[in-house]
């Protein structure tokens, strides 16, 4: 069993990592998710449970561009302070399987911030294996 595993039966965030609390929300039922700490690098993440699984028994693609979504917002507003945005574009390359009962991580940076788009690339990693490269594009809100 991993520390990861031992971390997620008991319900407990890993270090430098913050549970999410928008109970009334869809990524609350996509979730639970996690995000890095104030003042880390970009980083959202979810412990893969059975509820992220496909038929094929690993983590569904849509569970996996679900956090790549939020992990777009995490990544601009890191970068560039809160604002209200929509996601405008999504693109996303699947590298290889996730696998259920570990902490799936999302990370990235952002490439350009206009005025009224901002650009972005990262990537997933589960065991440090990259599973899913994805980039998109955020349109601030007046």
């Amino acid at each position: 069993m991993t520390e990861e595993t031992t971390l997620q039966q008991a319900g407990i965030a890993p270090a430098g990592w913050v549970l999410q609390s928008h109970p009334q929300t869809f990524s609350a039922h996509a979730g639970p998710f996690y995000f890095r700490e104030e003042g880390a690098p970009p980083g959202v993440g979810f412990f893969s449970e059975q509820h992220h699984a496909n038929l094929g028994g690993i983590v569904h693609g849509g569970a996996l561009m679900t956090l790549a979504d939020m992990s777009l917002f995490d990544i601009c507003f890191r970068a560039a302070g809160r604002f209200p945005a929509v996601t405008v574009t999504m693109n996303s390359e699947f590298l290889s399987p996730a696998p259920l009962g570990e902490f799936i991580e999302a990370t990235g940076e952002v490439m350009k911030a206009g005025r009224t788009t901002v650009f972005v690339r990262g990537v997933i990693t589960a065991k440090e294996k990259a599973v899913l490269s994805f980039s998109g594009s955020l349109k601030r809100l007046s």
